[in-house]
C-alpha cells in the first residue's frame, strides 16, 4: 500500500475543514447592513411603524396631513398617491 493513498484523503479532509470555517467568516462580512446614507441616496434605516426614511436622508419621518410615503419613489409625496393607489392609515401608498 502506498503512503500517498493514506495521506492524500487526510490532507483533503483537513483542508475542507478549515476552508468551510473561512468561508463562513467571509460571508458574515458581506451580509452586514450599514445604516448610513449611501452614495445613491437610498436610506436603509429601520423606522417604527408609520414612519419612513425617505431617500437622500438618514432620518425617520412621519407623514402628516395630506402627505403619504411613496415606496417606489422612496419619498414622501405632498398631495396623495398615484392613480390606483391609496394612502393607508400608516401613511403609505398601497394598491386600492
Amino acid at each position: 500500500m502506498k503512503l500517498s493513498t493514506v495521506f492524500t484523503p487526510a490532507l483533503v479532509a483537513v483542508v475542507c475543514l478549515f476552508q468551510s470555517t473561512a468561508a463562513e467568516g467571509q460571508s458574515s462580512i458581506h451580509v452586514r447592513v450599514h445604516v448610513e446614507e449611501s452614495p445613491l441616496g437610498v436610506c436603509y434605516k429601520k423606522c417604527e411603524a408609520g414612519s419612513y426614511c425617505p431617500n437622500g436622508t438618514n432620518t425617520c419621518l412621519k407623514p402628516t396631513g395630506t402627505q403619504c410615503f411613496h415606496p417606489d419613489k422612496g419619498m414622501i409625496v405632498e398631495k396623495g398617491c398615484d392613480d390606483g393607489f391609496v394612502c393607508n392609515k400608516e401613511g403609505k401608498c398601497v394598491y386600492k
